[in-house]
């Protein structure tokens, strides 16, 4: 079992001991979490933060992404076909 002494300073922070960080492999970032059971027995959890490239991944995709060529490619067909569309309802309306 590992023992070290922490101190609270001036404005309530707890320092933890470096002995302590390097055996959890805390990091700037990291959360402390407080429980006092009724005995005033403390336990301190260790919350990690997360970086967001950790999250990479996680989700299923809800379908292949074909590419950037392939995207941009239906984007551009999808513009040429409104553009088309509005010539013609333009076209339409001046022949009436």
């Amino acid at each position: 079992m590992l023992k070290a002494v922490g101190k609270i300073t001036g404005k309530g922070q707890v320092q933890v001991p470096k002995v302590i960080r390097d055996a959890c492999g805390l990091k700037v970032g990291d959360e402390l979490v407080f429980q006092l059971d009724p005995n005033r027995l403390l336990v301190v959890h260790i919350r990690k933060r997360q970086k967001l490239l950790d999250l990479a991944g996680i989700l299923e995709p809800r379908h292949n992404f074909p590419g950037i060529e392939e995207e941009e490619e239906e984007e551009e067909e999808g513009t040429r076909r409104v553009i088309a569309e509005k010539i013609a309802h333009k076209g339409l309306k001046n022949e009436s």
